[in-house]
């Protein structure tokens, strides 16, 4: 993508130059503000905001004081290599390592420039490299402040920000293409399950070919062992997530837990809306063990796992581990193989197990082909930004 840019005008400047950072104070209690926005609820690499905390309602530290206000860029100064910038479109209270931040004169610089500014991989190499701390690493206003950039004119930033702002808004139209079409599947299939519950059931443990296992939990290490655990972010709303591992040391134990391709997984301790969701290990290795917070699963003959994982991600199977989670709401709760073992399974044949499954590939084609669309938007809003600002130094 060729920009035709003409950097000969371009004004090096730093953030202290343009950037304002605000600092208006108030109390989360009598502010009247409704929302809050902690770190978690910040979202990597994307500009939308689409979670929050409610005033009130939800637990808020005494450090949340920040008031900020639509249009504002915020950026969390913490664990800066998350790369968390975005643009809220509604007012609110943040933490005080949020940055809150405006331009100091939109003559100088345009506010819808500014986020693009915060997203460029040479910035946030910049906000690596000069965080403090191992464990939890944070960036000073002071650092961020001296960032160094080359500032295009305001008819150039207009140009761009309107360019960066057309892919953001596609973006946003992808997101909601997948989230429609992972919405649609999850209705579907409950619909399906439903009907197979309200024909024919037997307990769940009928059609387990021999009692669940329990993996095994070897504290992690940094160096590499070749022995990798699973984390339980690896069980994902929609199935297994590639990437989770962490690096433990080879024993007997972890030996004893490895994965296999195909096992079909279930978390056993988790929170309440994660707790006792299934996925299938996809991945064609055998350096990969399961923690005893999962387990692993052996059916019988005549059930597919991938019928079993269904049944379990339906909202028939949801239903049945959120009843049966035991512990505090606000904390780890657990199912168990008793428990797991209550769940009414529907009885199908091959073809009824087969017909469900290729009908939910159909909807994991269409959010798999969006999710690419994705990627590649990601691309190329990279190779833009670079072309701007520089590639990282």
């Amino acid at each position: 993508m060729s920009l035709n840019l003409d950097k000969t005008a371009w004004k090096r400047v730093t953030l202290r130059d343009v950037v304002r950072h605000v600092t208006d104070r108030v109390d989360a209690e009598t502010s009247g503000l409704e929302r809050f926005l902690a770190g978690e609820h910040i979202p990597s690499s994307s500009l939308s905001i689409t979670d929050w905390g409610v005033i009130g309602r939800d637990p808020i530290g005494p450090m949340f004081y920040k008031r900020f206000k639509p249009g504002h860029v915020l950026y969390v100064s913490r664990r800066t290599y998350l790369r968390k910038v975005a643009v809220p479109e509604f007012e609110g209270i943040t933490g005080e390592k949020t940055f809150v931040l405006e331009t100091l004169d939109e003559n100088l610089l345009l506010q819808e420039f500014l986020p693009y500014v915060l997203s460029a991989e040479r910035f946030h190499a910049h906000a690596i490299a000069h965080s403090r701390g191992s464990v939890n690493p944070y960036l000073n206003w002071g650092e961020l402040a001296a960032y160094e950039f080359d500032l295009p004119p305001l008819n150039e930033q207009q140009r761009l920000a309107d360019l960066l702002w057309s892919i953001e808004r596609h973006r946003r139209s992808i997101v909601s293409t997948i989230a429609t079409a992972l919405s649609a599947r999850y209705t579907w299939l409950g619909a399906s399950i439903g009907s197979l519950v309200a024909s024919e059931t037997v307990p769940f443990d009928r059609v387990w070919a021999r009692s669940p296992e329990s993996g095994w939990s070897a504290a992690p290490v940094d160096e590499a062992t070749g022995c990798y655990v699973l984390s339980l972010a690896a069980i994902g709303q929609f199935g297994y997530r590639v990437g989770q591992l962490k690096s433990v040391p080879d024993s007997p134990e972890v030996r004893a837990a490895k994965l296999a391709k195909g096992d079909l997984l279930i978390s056993r301790a988790n929170t309440v809306e994660a707790v006792g969701r299934p996925c299938i290990f996809t991945e064609d290795r055998s350096d990969v063990s399961f923690p005893d917070t999962m387990m692993r699963l052996h059916l019988i003959d005549d059930v597919l796992p991938e019928f079993a994982e269904a049944v379990l991600a339906s909202p028939h199977g949801r239903k049945h581990m959120k009843r049966s989670a035991a512990g505090s709401a606000t904390s780890m709760v657990k199912i168990n193989r008793q428990s797991l073992a209550r769940l009414t399974f529907p009885k199908a044949t091959a073809s009824e197990q087969k017909g469900i499954l290729d009908r939910l590939a159909l909807f994991d084609k269409a959010a798999e082909l969006a999710q690419a669309d994705l990627l590649a938007l990601s691309s190329s809003q990279g190779t833009v930004l670079a072309g701007i600002f520089g590639s990282s130094e």
